[in-house]
């Protein structure tokens, strides 16, 4: 039987990459912000403030992996058990200057040798959606990974998430395609939908970023007066 015969034009041109090393190592260190501080997920000291924070909104979870959580003690098993790997590196969401947390995300499926890092376990509250804070997070987190040396940033979500999906459109991640029945999650297909975000895009999306985040696009009770989309729109005409 013959193989399938493969275009040369559908392959992808060869990218030297004679200087490559490796990327780094996510830090176990505040990431500080404008708005927003990142502080490393500690379980113990987190967890039941974590918990607190999501109790009682079961729809949160919907679409995630794991959760709700039947009590305090279940959820902090599983925050244990999620931190522990190697190639996680989570962080709690603050309001600069407030210690109540607000929310967490970072990084998962690491690998530095090929300079790849997926932004997952995103979990906010209902009170950091949509926000100022929620978007200055996430520009803290990629800033890190590309600074870093990272070449590739992923966002992963159910197919049926349209909240993230959206979310990963709005951030300026490009939409790669369809893992099908990539898990069974709570007794159901997952379909995952892929998004990434490269280190040369990244250098005309930061300034958009940057542009969008400072204080005078902001009102005084925290209202956007341009959305994100006008400065990644911009930045992409320059480029």
């Amino acid at each position: 039987m013959n193989s399938p015969q493969v275009s040369a034009h559908s392959l992808s041109p060869v990218l030297p990459l004679p200087d490559w090393r490796s990327a780094g190592k996510p830090p176990v260190a505040a990431i500080q912000g404008e708005v927003a501080t990142l502080l490393p997920l500690d379980a113990p000291r987190h967890g039941a403030a974590l918990f607190r924070l999501f109790a009682g909104d079961d729809a949160h979870w919907e679409h995630l992996p794991y959760g709700p959580f039947s009590d305090e003690d279940a959820f902090m098993t599983w925050l244990a058990l999620t931190v522990a790997p190697a190639d996680v590196s989570l962080y709690v969401v603050f309001a600069k200057g407030q210690d109540q947390p607000l929310g967490f995300l970072g990084f998962r499926q690491t690998v530095q040798a090929h300079g790849a890092v997926e932004i997952g376990h995103v979990n906010f509250s209902a009170g950091l959606r949509r926000t100022r804070l929620a978007t200055e997070a996430v520009y803290l987190l990629l800033r890190t990974a590309f600074q870093l040396g990272y070449r590739r940033c992923e966002w992963r979500c159910d197919s049926r998430n349209a909240a993230s999906e959206s979310a990963a459109r709005r951030l300026g991640f490009r939409f790669e395609g369809t893992l099908r029945q990539a898990m069974v999650v709570k007794r159901r297909n997952r379909d995952t939908h892929v998004f990434s975000m490269l280190d040369s895009e990244w250098h005309v999306l930061r300034s958009a970023y940057e542009a969008y985040l400072a204080d005078g696009n902001f009102s005084a009770d925290g209202r956007q007066l341009r959305p994100l989309s006008d400065f990644l729109s911009a930045a992409s005409e320059i480029a």
